[in-house]
């Protein structure tokens, strides 16, 4: 291991982050390495839905967003997190033209993603005084009373979740 890899790994040792990410091959790229650098990972979590339950009123240092999930963007997820002040990464192949233009300030590495950059990145994490959202940060769906009303990307996530969570 080089000395920046060594830095990378020392920086990122117990930062807690969540991963929002639909494709499974990438989430399951991104928390292994973030986790063989030490890092606590939440998810990979590949829907708003599920993210949002992961999330709960844990205490985060940062999370790393797709931008779009399943065909749903992550742009309340992002004033929920926003508002916690929780440092949030981008990460998606849309170009800035293409983010929603009241979160184009956020960092954003576009895919196919270099995992070192990344850690630095998490590295950097500190957290971020609480913002006021465009819209009042509420919750980004409400629990749903049993799995009979889930939609079909909740199960999706559920089960990717799921597999992925028994692969490790």
């Amino acid at each position: 291991m080089s000395a920046l890899e060594q830095a990378d790994s020392d920086s990122v040792a117990g930062k807690c982050v969540l991963v929002v990410e639909d494709d499974y091959v990438l989430a399951r790229e991104v928390c292994n390495d973030l986790k063989s650098h030490g890092a606590n990972v939440l998810g990979p979590a590949p829907t708003v839905h599920y993210a949002s339950l992961i999330v709960g009123r844990r205490r985060l240092d940062g999370a790393i967003l797709d931008i779009k999930l399943f065909g749903q963007e992550v742009y309340e997820l992002v004033d929920v997190l926003m508002a916690r002040g929780i440092p949030i990464i981008f990460a998606t192949a849309y170009q800035k033209d293409h983010i929603d233009a009241r979160y184009r300030s956020v960092e954003t590495l576009h895919k196919p993603l270099d995992l070192g950059h990344l850690r630095r990145k998490v590295a950097a994490f500190r957290p971020q005084r609480p913002s006021t959202p465009a819209k009042a940060a509420e919750p980004v769906s409400a629990p749903r009373e049993a799995r009979g009303h889930e939609t079909v990307q909740d199960r999706w996530a559920r089960l990717l979740f799921d597999a992925m969570r028994s692969d490790t």
